[in-house]
């Protein structure tokens, strides 16, 4: 489980999975199922594009790149909120008024990230430059293991797990990118006639779409035996506390063992989720985050153990 937290929260994904393949030899690459949020959607489209923890690490820390790396990596356009991104025309009218009036006659709907997605006004910056980039990279097939990515329908707070059983069809460039459509930055991305923004305004990881494949109750793949969450955005207190309550939830079903900054990641960090200077630093914290966290006697006995 990648969650969101935007280019911070990408080179902390890239530290916690070198160490997960350098210091424990078990390759990310090899998980059953991979389900990536915003940035975390980014990094499992790069996994299942064939690169690994290594390769991510080296690419997040301006490090040459192995050639089959490279030749996925070319294709990357990271998301950007600057010139020369094309921008829209501003606005200031809310995103999706409609969906608004109809949850305040719905409490049920009132949900504070879909709230505050259809308030916003639509965002200016188009995610087609990466989006054309994954194209290139998938074409219009879905990587043959499992690759969920998720995204909240704007007009109505629906939450969609691209690749999922049931899910909409759809390349994976445009899924990454209706995952990453930040609020109020992004331009919403429209597929099949719906409009679609970051799946973090949902859930930062989105665990409870695990619950009856690691119960065993799904006729498409096999049982899970372990899940990892990789945990950018519990560098924030509140989200922290809504991962430990996803948690202990699916841990009802399967084994969980979630990597979160540890007070030192923090600090390289800093407070602001969408800061690309700090990409170098926050990979190599996060390594040395997981390999702590991993050396802890409980936790390395229930993931080595069933790795």
């Amino acid at each position: 489980m990648l969650g969101a937290g935007g280019p911070v929260g990408h080179a902390f994904h890239s530290g916690v999975l070198h160490a997960l393949s350098d210091r424990f030899g078990w390759d990310p690459r090899d998980a059953d199922v991979v389900v990536g949020t915003s940035a975390g959607a980014q990094v499992g489209a790069l996994l299942r594009a064939g690169m690994s923890g290594r390769d991510l690490a080296a690419r997040a820390s301006g490090h040459e790149l192995e050639e089959e790396a490279h030749d996925i990596a070319q294709h990357w356009v990271r998301p950007c909120t600057k010139s020369p991104c094309p921008k829209l025309p501003k606005t200031k009218r809310p995103a999706a008024l409609r969906f608004f009036m109809n949850a305040l006659r719905a409490p049920r709907c009132l949900r504070p990230g879909r709230i505050v997605s259809a308030l916003l006004p639509a965002g200016r910056v188009r995610l087609d430059s990466q989006a054309e980039g994954l194209r290139r990279v998938f074409g219009g097939r879905w990587p043959e293991r499992e690759l969920w990515i998720t995204s909240v329908h704007l007009d109505t707070g629906e939450r969609v797990a691209f690749g999922a059983p049931g899910a909409p069809d759809i390349d994976v460039g445009t899924a990454v990118t209706c995952s990453g459509a930040v609020p109020g930055v992004h331009k919403p991305v429209e597929w099949s006639g719906r409009r679609y923004v970051d799946g973090g305004m949902a859930s930062a990881t989105h665990l409870d779409l695990l619950h009856d494949r690691a119960a065993g109750r799904c006729t498409r793949g096999g049982q899970l035996d372990l899940v990892i969450v990789c945990s950018p955005l519990s560098m924030y207190s509140p989200m922290r506390m809504l991962l430990r309550r996803e948690v202990r939830a699916l841990e009802r079903h399967v084994p969980v063992v979630a990597i979160e900054p540890d007070d030192d990641t923090l600090e390289a960090m800093g407070n602001n989720p969408m800061d690309t200077k700090r990409a170098l630093g926050v990979a190599a914290a996060a390594y040395e985050t997981a390999v702590s966290a991993l050396h802890h006697r409980e936790a390395r006995a229930r993931t080595f153990g069933v790795l």
